[in-house]
C-alpha cells in the first residue's frame, strides 16, 4: 500500500514538472515572437489619415491630404510624392516589436527618446485623422533595429528595423512635371525671345528622332541627339523646385515651346530668366479623353530648372546645322 502511494505521488510530481516546463516554454515562445508595433486600432487609423507630421528639433515636414492627394504644407500644399508617402506608411505598418525594453523615463534621454534634447532629439512621427491621433518617437539604433516609444507612454520597445525619413520638405515634392513619351510626340516648335524659331517634326508615328522642318536632312545628319534633347527636356521634365507664380516677377519669356502628339494632345510652356535662375510655366495642356499623358498643368505654379535642362532647351539652329555657326 505504501509503495503504491509513493508511485502515485511520483506520477503526480512528474506531471506537475511537465506542466511547469510546458508553461515556461510557452512563455519563452511568447517572449520571442514579434508583434506589430501598432495595435489593430492604430493600424486602422493609417487608412483614415488626413495629416502626417515628421519632426526632429526645428526640422519638420507636414503633409495634409486634400481631395485624396497628399500635399506639403510648407510648400503651399504642392503635391507630395505618392511613392514617398507610401514608403512611410509601409514602414510604420511593417514595424514590429522584437524586444521589450525599459519603462523608466530617466533613461529616455540616453536612449534618444526624450523630446527637447538638442543633441539627441528623437524623430517624432505624428499620425492624425479627424478623430484619432498617434505619436511615435524613434530613438537610437540598436543593431539592425531601433528603439521607439509612444509619446504618451514611458515603455521603450526595440523594433525590427530603423525608421529613416528625410525632413527636407523639398525632397517630398512630386516634381515629375511632364511625362509624354518621345515616340508619342509628333511636332515641336521653339520660339526664342529674339524671334528665332525652330520647327521640328517626325516622318511617322512611333519614330523617336525629330528633324528640323525645311532643312535638308543631310545638313542635320548626326545631330539627332542634339535635336531630341531639346524636346526631351520638356516632355520628360523633372523640376528642381517649385514656387507660386504670384511670388515671382515673371516678365517676358526667353523661350516659348509647343509640343503636339500623334493622338492630338497639345502642350505649351514658357521659360523665364530671373537673374540667372530659370523658371518654367505650363501655359496650357489639352489631351483627348482616351489618352493619359501625365502633365501637371496647374496654372498657380512655376518650376525651377537646372543648368543642364536650360542648356538643352535653349539650343538654336546654329547648334544643330553643321557649319552654320561659322557662317
Amino acid at each position: 500500500m505504501k509503495v503504491k502511494f509513493i508511485a502515485i505521488l511520483a506520477v503526480i510530481s512528474v506531471l506537475l514538472v511537465i506542466v511547469a516546463l510546458q508553461r515556461q516554454g510557452d512563455d519563452r515562445v511568447e517572449d520571442l515572437q514579434s508583434h506589430s508595433l501598432l495595435s489593430d486600432e492604430q493600424l486602422d487609423l493609417l487608412g483614415e489619415l488626413d495629416r502626417i507630421s515628421l519632426s526632429r528639433g526645428t526640422d519638420q515636414v507636414v503633409l495634409e491630404r486634400e481631395a485624396g492627394r497628399w500635399g506639403v504644407v510648407s510648400r503651399n500644399g504642392f503635391p507630395a510624392q505618392p511613392e514617398r508617402v507610401a514608403a512611410l506608411l509601409h514602414a510604420v505598418r511593417g514595424a514590429r516589436v522584437t524586444e521589450k525594453q525599459t519603462d523608466d523615463a530617466q533613461y529616455h534621454a540616453r536612449l534618444g527618446l526624450a523630446p527637447g534634447q538638442p543633441e539627441s532629439a528623437p524623430l517624432e512621427l505624428q499620425l492624425r485623422s479627424s478623430e484619432k491621433q498617434v505619436e511615435v518617437l524613434f530613438g537610437n539604433p540598436v543593431g539592425s533595429g531601433q528603439l521607439v516609444r509612444f509619446a504618451d507612454e514611458d515603455q521603450v520597445w526595440l523594433i525590427n528595423r530603423p525608421f529613416g525619413m528625410t525632413l527636407n520638405p523639398q525632397e517630398w515634392l512630386d516634381l515629375k512635371v511632364v511625362r509624354i513619351p518621345m515616340e508619342s510626340a509628333a511636332t515641336a516648335s521653339w520660339e526664342h525671345a529674339d524671334g528665332e524659331t525652330l520647327e521640328l517634326e517626325k516622318d511617322q508615328e512611333g519614330d523617336y528622332n525629330f528633324r528640323l522642318v525645311g532643312v535638308d536632312p543631310a545638313e542635320q545628319q548626326g545631330s539627332e541627339r542634339w535635336i531630341n534633347s531639346m524636346v526631351l527636356a520638356l516632355t520628360g521634365l523633372n523640376a528642381q523646385d517649385v514656387a507660386l507664380r504670384d511670388g515671382l516677377e515673371l516678365e517676358a519669356p526667353v523661350l516659348q515651346m509647343q509640343v503636339t502628339t500623334w493622338q492630338g494632345a497639345e502642350l505649351a510652356a514658357s521659360l523665364y530668366d530671373l537673374s540667372g535662375r530659370y523658371w518654367l510655366t505650363i501655359d496650357s495642356f489639352e489631351q483627348p479623353e482616351d489618352s493619359s499623358y501625365a502633365v501637371y498643368a496647374d496654372e498657380r505654379w512655376a518650376f525651377q530648372l537646372g543648368v543642364a535642362q536650360v542648356e538643352d532647351m535653349l539650343k538654336r539652329r546654329s547648334d544643330i546645322i553643321r557649319g552654320e555657326a561659322a557662317q
